[in-house]
């Protein structure tokens, strides 16, 4: 195989994370261990904390292209 073979498959890989084995036992975890308010609450915290960190990037960003 070459490079140029792979790099679809990559992408393709990338798209689909909920194929993964990994993710699918994670998320089987969470349901047979009724976790799913505790995981939600985590997801939310996660994507809260990734807001805030974009937007002060964003704003570093501005601030750059300004000077």
């Amino acid at each position: 195989m070459t490079l140029e073979t792979l790099k679809p498959e990559v992408k393709k890989i990338g798209k689909n994370f909920r194929n993964s084995a990994d993710i699918e036992n994670f998320y089987r975890f969470i349901h047979e261990n009724d976790l799913r308010k505790e995981a939600k609450l985590i997801f939310e915290k996660m994507h809260a904390k990734i807001k805030v960190d974009e937007k002060k990037a964003k704003r570093s960003r501005k601030r750059k292209t300004l000077q």
